[in-house]
């Protein structure tokens, strides 16, 4: 009898089930490759029952013992960790079990591969079953008269392996794949059920049994730490970049100042500037904003946010993961000098339909996806701003001045994916965005008399992909289609601009795996424009050229069409000759072809990798390579350029290290120093072309260097905690010509440091804030002013280009959430506060119509924002 009782009183040992923790799907904050695709989830094989404390059961104790569980590519159990203490007795038994497990190894990307998932141990008092006897041996197996579903409360997600008890009857069932259970036979009357699963509250109630019925329940079980977010275990990936940061998107989705844009994140990151106006201008390791560049899964988008930062074109809801590489990357990119900023969506969701609606000051979006057929799902999401609806109720300033606004912006995708096969999968997907800005101003401006009237700012672009992945055994094989346009138009006075283009890209990739060691990567991408322009506009400043009154400045006319072609081809080696050593040398050929051309131009760009795992710890990395950026926008066109423009140049080199001493902290340092050679300036010089002199207008005269160093210090998204510290130095400076002064660039800041932490306080309420730190930005003082007799305009003297500063920019942003979980939808409120102590950013100075005074230009002051998503 003790020895019955002690058995029914154990643990319910299938219900101790793995459960992936909110941050499961994150990989290790390494600053490396991004994590791969869980295709295959750790399966419990062998299960070991704990002996539970005699004096635990004497006292009818329970416990839970929660534990971080590394189980290898072999699917056995290699380490242990206690996380979540029951107390003694309960920890020393469960870890003696869970050593014992076996397992079918999880898989990444189709092959095994080591995982750590979070487990909790369930210790669970039972009262003794009634005496033996009653049912006669052999009778007929009764019918079921009791069954159901144990869902997660807020998500509707099926809760696998989760125990279904009758503590009464001493009776347990284990849920299935779809969080289905059932019993047979059981007794008439009101019996209480016991719903018990790691990582989620006990679920308690009672169900009534009736004679000749069958009573079917469903159960929504509350997490213990809430997230809304599908999870995939965690897994590492072989590195094959110098430097590379992966955000997952349940990492980032709530951290202050972002308004849960994901893609505004990447602004936080080591070697990334502060933009003006906390814009939407990616200046990455000093250089320039256009020499960066932004993808959407491999392939290029003309715009990553609306209004130049407000907020970002494709909607976060339906991204998998953003990776960062501030330089050195692969022989995969090309086409420019800067950074890598990727952005990687997902696939639609295929076990049921779900649904975000995201209500806020100034937009509103939705997302809607699911399943199709079997293997054919789909996404759908839409976003719109109201902030000129909400215009149009304000009544307008008679006595006032008269500045009308109506900004308007609105962006939609869809994504089809079907998986025919194992071995092929087809993706089509569409996306589009848009953005309007209208101004009337009464009267000209008093330093310049042209900008007067109407002003209109339209800005958008149109895409459809197709993609294709065929993968069988080693052999990988990636193609990705596209056509789309681009439209760029803006009105000013007598000055207007229109850009309308038709693009098409197309990037195919191969990977092949000859052994263990070896795996050769190559491919080809291009990409195509043909653009009509209608211009009647001054030439654009270039960097380190401050503004001047445009009515000084010559008027430009332009009407024809406009072509650049930029093909590609590359192969890389990730080749690992001693254990621990991973050499990935590389080499890309790109050529440069615009219209009105006469030499078409070229490059060849060797690059080269190398990560030294020095101890399971500890990590080095270094990297060498060439890089080329064509001339962009306006550069290559004989109004406002020169096509004979020879792309910009530059060599960059890396060394670092990195320090992972547990899977949830990681540290990494790396010192950085770009070479710039052949960039594009202004010049006077007459040059002949077809038989004529004509202005140059533009060269590759300038040189510069970028050097200095970056920290980052991550703590990994676990139940409650993650943040990151992010600190660089960096020092930009160029020479415009032979024998001139050395100069800052004009996005140079010298020091830069984001601090960001968010913590979960209970299952509903989170708390984030987050503190920045910049130098300001180089200037170009004025030092007085000429008044110009025939336009009765003052002109401006200046001093040494960008020889003055900004002052500093510091600011404090926090964030406060409120989850509101129901049984099959759950409710996020939050209230995101930017500038906290309301310092506004010193952006600029204004002067008054002679220069005789100024004011500095300031950013936004306190901004509380509130906003709410409700998800099914």
């Amino acid at each position: 009898m003790k020895t019955l009782s002690a058995v029914l009183c154990l643990l319910l040992a299938t219900g101790a089930v793995a459960q992936e923790a909110p941050d499961a799907g994150t990989p290790s904050p390494d600053a490396g490759a991004p994590a791969g695709v869980l295709t295959k989830a750790p399966v419990l094989k062998r299960q070991v029952e704990a002996q539970y404390p005699p004096e635990a059961l004497a006292q009818q104790l329970e416990g839970t013992v929660v534990m971080f569980i590394d189980i290898s590519e072999a699917g056995a159990v290699t380490d242990v960790q206690v996380t979540q203490s029951a107390g003694p007795g309960f920890d020393e038994a469960a870890v003696a079990a869970v050593r014992q497990f076996e397992f079918e190894p999880a898989e990444v990307d189709g092959v095994p591969a080591p995982v750590r998932i979070e487990y909790a141990y369930q210790f669970v008092w039972r009262a003794p079953p009634p005496p033996e006897g009653g049912e006669a041996a052999g009778a007929p197996e009764p019918p079921v008269n009791f069954s159901g579903r144990a869902l997660e409360r807020g998500t509707r997600k099926p809760l696998v392996s989760a125990e279904v008890a009758l503590p009464e009857l001493a009776r347990t069932a284990t849920t299935d794949g779809e969080g289905r259970f059932s019993f047979r036979g059981v007794p008439v009357g009101s019996h209480e059920v016991l719903v018990i699963v790691g990582g989620y509250d006990r679920f308690r109630t009672r169900e009534s049994i009736s004679e000749g019925q069958e009573t079917q329940a469903t159960y929504y079980v509350q997490r213990r730490v809430f997230s809304p977010y599908e999870t995939v275990v965690r897994s590492e990936r072989e590195r094959k970049e110098v430097t590379r940061t992966t955000i997952q998107v349940a990492e980032v989705q709530k951290i202050p100042g972002t308004q849960g844009d994901t893609l505004k994140v990447v602004q936080n990151l080591p070697g990334v500037a502060r933009p003006a106006f906390n814009g939407g201008q990616l200046v990455i390791r000093g250089t320039g904003p256009n020499e960066s560049g932004v993808f959407l899964d491999g392939q290029k988008i003309p715009l990553l946010y609306h209004f130049g930062g407000l907020t970002s074109v494709y909607n976060s809801e339906l991204l998998e993961a953003v990776d960062y590489l501030p330089g050195n990357f692969s022989s995969y990119y090309g086409n420019i000098t800067g950074g890598v900023i990727n952005v990687r969506s997902r696939a639609p969701r295929m076990d049921r339909f779900h649904g975000t609606v995201g209500v806020g000051v100034i937009e509103s979006n939705a997302v809607l996806e699911g399943p199709i057929t079997e293997n054919l799902g789909i996404a759908v999401a839409g976003r719109r701003s109201y902030v000129d609806l909400v215009l149009k109720l304000v009544p307008e300033n008679e006595e006032g001045p008269s500045i009308q606004v109506a900004p308007r912006y609105y962006d939609a995708q869809l994504k089809l994916h079907w998986t025919p096969s194992k071995q092929h999968t087809f993706t089509l997907q569409g996306l589009t965005s848009n953005d309007v800005l209208g101004l009337v101003f009464d009267r000209p401006a008093d330093d310049d008399p042209s900008v007067n009237g109407e002003f209109e700012l339209t800005t958008g672009f149109s895409q459809l992909r197709l993609g294709h992945q065929y993968k069988a055994g080693n052999l990988t094989v990636e193609s990705q289609g596209l056509v789309g346009t681009t439209l760029v138009e803006f009105v000013i006075g007598e000055r207007n601009l229109r850009i309308s283009s038709l693009d098409f890209g197309l990037r195919s990739t191969a990977e092949y795996t000859l052994s263990e060691a070896l795996t050769l990567a190559g491919g080809l991408d291009v990409d195509y424009s043909n653009a009509d322009v209608r211009a009647r506009i001054q030439s654009p400043p270039r960097e380190g050229e401050p503004p001047s009154p445009l009515l000084l400045d010559e008027l430009l006319t332009v009407d024809g069409s406009y072509y650049q072609y930029f093909p590609g081809v590359w192969v890389e080696a990730r080749w690992k000759p001693l254990p621990g050593l991973l050499v990935v040398p590389g080499v890309r050929s790109e050529s440069y072809v615009f219209a009105e051309q006469q030499v078409r131009k070229r490059s060849l760009n060797p690059r080269l990798a190398v990560r030294y795992a020095l101890t399971d710890a500890v990590t080095l990395k270094g990297g060498a390579g060439l890089y080329h950026g064509p001339a962009i926008n306006d550069e290559p066109s004989t109004s406002f350029g020169n096509p004979e423009l020879r792309a910009k140049r530059s060599y960059q080199y890396s060394v670092g290290s990195e320090w992972q001493p547990s899977a949830e902290y990681f540290l990494s340092g790396e010192v950085f120093y770009n070479d710039l050679k052949r960039l594009i300036v202004r010049s006077d010089a007459m040059v002949e072309r077809d038989g004529q002199q004509v202005p140059e207008r533009l060269t590759n005269l300038g040189t510069g260097h970028i050097y200095g160093f970056e920290l980052l210090a991550r703590r990994n998204l676990t139940d409650r905690l993650f943040g990151w510290v992010a600190y660089t130095f960096s020092r930009s400076e160029r020479r415009d010509r032979p024998g001139e002064a050395t100069r800052l660039f004009d996005n140079d800041q010298t020091h830069v440091l984001t601090a960001i932490a968010s913590y979960k306080l209970t299952a509903n309420w989170e708390v984030g804030a987050r503190f920045r730190f910049s130098s300001g930005n180089p200037r170009t003082p004025i030092t007085g002013a000429r008044r110009d007799d025939l336009t009765d305009v003052f002109i401006p003297i200046f001093g040494g280009v960008n020889s003055d500063r900004l002052p500093n920019f510091h600011q404090l942003d926090i964030r406060v959430d409120r989850n509101f979980i129901f049984d099959t939808w759950n409710l996020n409120v939050y209230l995101d506060l930017t500038n906290a102590y309301n310092n506004p950013a010193k952006e600029g100075i204004l002067y008054n119509y002679n220069y005789t005074e100024s004011a500095f230009l300031e950013g936004l002051p306190l901004l509380p924002i509130l906003g709410a998503k409700g998800s099914f």
